[in-house]
């Protein structure tokens, strides 16, 4: 029975709260570390609804392979939809599903079509800071070949609009420690 009130109430609360804490109408440009080499990125994201939104990447790659004949430089492109459940005014879970192509000029097979999903969690600890960690699962040989990744990162609100982070994460688009610039539309 204790259980019931307890999940009873977690729902209430979870239904009841509002997003004002945390905006998914934002477009991001950074940098990055992949393998051996780097990466610039621009993500966005459009909200739909309180809950439901498109998002959208770009990422420029340069790999570090040092292969004759092959300079490990290429791209990956992601589309997909994300739902944000809001679990308290300071904490929001998420999750994400995107198709992603990426061609990359290494040996072999250079490009893949592919997916990853992605189960996160937002929370602001205190005013103008946000934590955020997630774990992915990438159908995609030029990334991980098929594998689970994970991501955190820490973003400061310099104003409402304008934010940075920076965060590591290991086995999804990127592999290493990341740097991003943020401007929310909401």
């Amino acid at each position: 029975m204790f259980r019931r009130i307890v999940l009873a109430g977690a729902l209430a609360l979870a239904a009841s709260t509002s997003h004002a804490a945390f905006s998914y109408d934002f477009v991001e440009a950074g940098a990055g570390e992949v393998d051996e080499g780097d990466a610039l990125f621009v993500n966005a994201s459009k909200s739909i609804n309180p809950n439901l939104f498109v998002l959208g990447s770009a990422y420029m790659v340069d790999s570090g392979v040092a292969i004759p004949g092959y300079d490990g430089e290429g791209f990956y492109l992601e589309g997909g939809l994300g739902y944000a459940m809001p679990m308290a005014p300071e904490v929001d879970v998420f999750a994400s599903a995107q198709v992603l192509y990426g061609n990359v000029d290494v040996p072999g097979d250079d490009d893949d079509l592919g997916y990853m999903t992605r189960l996160g969690l937002r929370y602001t600890p205190v005013s103008r800071m946000e934590l955020e960690a997630s774990a992915a699962y990438s159908a995609n040989d030029l990334l991980i070949e098929d594998g689970v990744g994970i991501t955190g990162a820490a973003r400061y609100q310099v104003t409402p609009a304008f934010s940075a982070a920076i965060g590591y994460t290991q086995d999804t688009e990127l592999d290493g420690a990341f740097f991003n610039v943020r401007y929310n539309f909401q």
